[in-house]
């Protein structure tokens, strides 16, 4: 007997009934309230039904979503990390070279950390206290990864090592924007060492870095 659908994972194009519809802003609003809490705070000291105050839901109501804090903590990194993703996808959906859309991707982590602290804390403490959503920030580079390498770009030689550098550099070049420490540019910088540590050539590597960003429509 096939097991039932969750209403939070329905076919985009089914239309939703009014009680799916509250269930999920009910959801998003305990999302957006971990991670107003998480800008704040230290991931470690959050408690499930602070979660719920700051959202002003009834204790009772939170459980219907989440069972523990670090489900909470898992659905906001994944919400952050994927429709950040998503949205740097579409806007280099024309660009077909894997190295520069691997660069755009660390250009535009590192911007969007610039525009909001809050964003980039939040999913900064996140990955530090959960690797399993580092993990799955990783994946989002892959295709990148692979197709830079069919194309002759880049020569590593493990794609496991190429995905923790990516995504090192990324995060510790958002945490130097957060904490002020970042100099101009540093997107640019970041993105055209990363290259080159890929193996990238120096000259290739810094004219892919500073191409034009993509512009969103």
């Amino acid at each position: 007997m096939p097991t039932p659908t969750p209403p939070s994972d329905l076919d985009e194009n089914q239309p939703l009934t009014r009680g799916h519809k509250k269930r999920e802003r009910t959801r998003r609003g305990l999302v957006d309230a971990a991670l107003r809490l998480i800008a704040r705070k230290e991931v470690g000291e959050i408690a499930l039904l602070e979660v719920a105050a700051e959202a002003e839901v009834s204790n009772g109501t939170i459980y219907n979503y989440f069972r523990t804090r670090d489900e909470v903590l898992e659905a906001v990194g994944i919400t952050l990390a994927t429709e950040f993703s998503d949205a740097i996808t579409a806007l280099s959906a024309n660009v077909k070279s894997g190295a520069q859309r691997l660069s755009i991707g660390v250009r535009m982590f590192i911007g969007r950390a610039a525009d909001d602290h809050q964003w980039a804390n939040a999913l900064l403490r996140i990955i530090h206290f959960d690797q399993a959503i580092r993990s799955r920030l990783a994946t989002h580079v892959l295709d990148d990864l692979r197709e830079g390498l069919r194309e002759g770009a880049f020569t590593f030689a493990d794609e496991g090592v190429a995905m923790d550098i990516v995504v090192s550099c990324t995060t510790g070049a958002m945490r130097s924007v957060v904490e002020g420490r970042a100099a101009t540019g540093h997107d640019v910088l970041v993105a055209e060492m990363v290259l080159k540590a890929l193996g990238v050539t120096p000259a290739r590597a810094r004219k892919i870095a500073r191409l034009p960003l993509p512009a969103s429509s």
